[in-house]
């Protein structure tokens, strides 16, 4: 009786094992056919390329062109139509708004080179392109490690360093990317289930954010919009591998490195920010002690669309200073 009590028990649990593998290969197969679309075809008309050696980065400007630039870097898996909130009130006060796609994210070429001096040196290529004056530099998120990795690799680009929730790394001890995301398989399949998986966008975004109810349509299509562009998966898979690892030539992950940036720097932080922390905000400004930090009340790791007029406000008021 106990013999025919585990051998059914062992087929219950392969049975099980072999529904949970198809379910799994299923998301992967699904990402595969819904990622037909041109780059072309999906990006909005508001937006164009701008040729660096590294690929075709897309760029939304805004604003007047003789206003002073303000140059937007965007998080984890967003790109920069999230910014659009922002970009409309900084044109508004006059300011040159260059919000940019950093790859593999949104509509910019996807060129398999992702570490932060790679980002900075395709966007200072996009700056000379734009033969644009020195810039106020925003980072976002993961974005704010390229956008300090401009500034301390082209000085000369800067005019000042606004981070944005900083996700910089600066608090956790250096690694490589485990050894579980070696196969690019298994990554594909951890993004096919995740990132470029449309049922998950709303819970993804409402994970990020304090105020949950900002988690709106509008923010989710957004998000969506770049996900049946071809090869999303595998290409966002290339920059898991980097992105689960620590970027230790870079610069912006050196902590001793935020004594040399001359440019002036402000911090702007979501108070309820979960991803990023509070003390992440206190720490860097130990490393940045001539910073400005401002916290935002109620908000969390994404405060441009939690409370957009709140953060615009704190942002415009910021931009005043330099």
């Amino acid at each position: 009786m106990t013999s025919k009590i585990l051998r059914g028990a062992a087929k219950l649990c392969l049975v099980v094992l072999l529904l949970v593998v198809a379910a799994i290969a299923a998301f992967r197969v699904a990402a595969a056919v819904r990622e037909t679309a041109s780059r072309d075809a999906l990006a909005p008309s508001t937006g164009h390329w701008i040729a660096t050696r590294s690929g075709d980065v897309f760029v939304q400007e805004k604003g007047p062109a003789t206003g002073t630039p303000v140059v937007l870097f965007h998080g984890t898996a967003t790109w920069s139509e999230l910014w659009r909130a922002t970009t409309d009130a900084l044109a508004g006060a006059g300011y040159h708004v260059i919000a940019l796609d950093l790859p593999p994210f949104g509509f910019s070429d996807r060129p398999g080179s992702y570490r932060r001096q790679d980002q900075a040196e395709r966007v200072n290529d996009v700056l000379v392109r734009l033969n644009a004056s020195p810039a106020v530099i925003v980072g976002h998120s993961f974005g704010a490690g390229a956008a300090t990795e401009l500034v301390l690799r082209f000085p000369d680009r800067a005019r000042a360093l606004v981070l944005v929730d900083a996700a910089l790394g600066l608090t956790a001890t250096p690694s490589d990317a485990p050894a579980l995301l070696h196969p690019k398989w298994l990554r594909e399949v951890l993004v096919s289930l995740t990132v470029t998986n449309p049922l998950a966008t709303k819970m993804l975004l409402t994970s990020l954010i304090a105020k949950k109810e900002r988690a709106l349509p509008e923010y989710v299509e957004i998000l969506q919009r770049p996900l049946s562009r071809q090869n999303s998966t595998s290409d966002i898979a290339d920059w898991l591998y980097y992105f689960a690892g620590s970027d230790r030539a870079a610069q912006s992950a050196d902590r001793s490195a935020y004594a040399r940036l001359k440019r002036p720097v402000a911090i702007l932080w979501g108070e309820l920010d979960t991803v990023t922390p509070l003390e992440q905000a206190r720490d860097l400004n130990v490393l940045l002690p001539q910073a400005h930090l401002t916290l935002l009340p109620g908000l969390g790791h994404i405060p441009q669309i939690e409370d957009p007029k709140t953060f615009n406000d704190a942002l415009l008021k910021t931009l005043a200073t330099f």
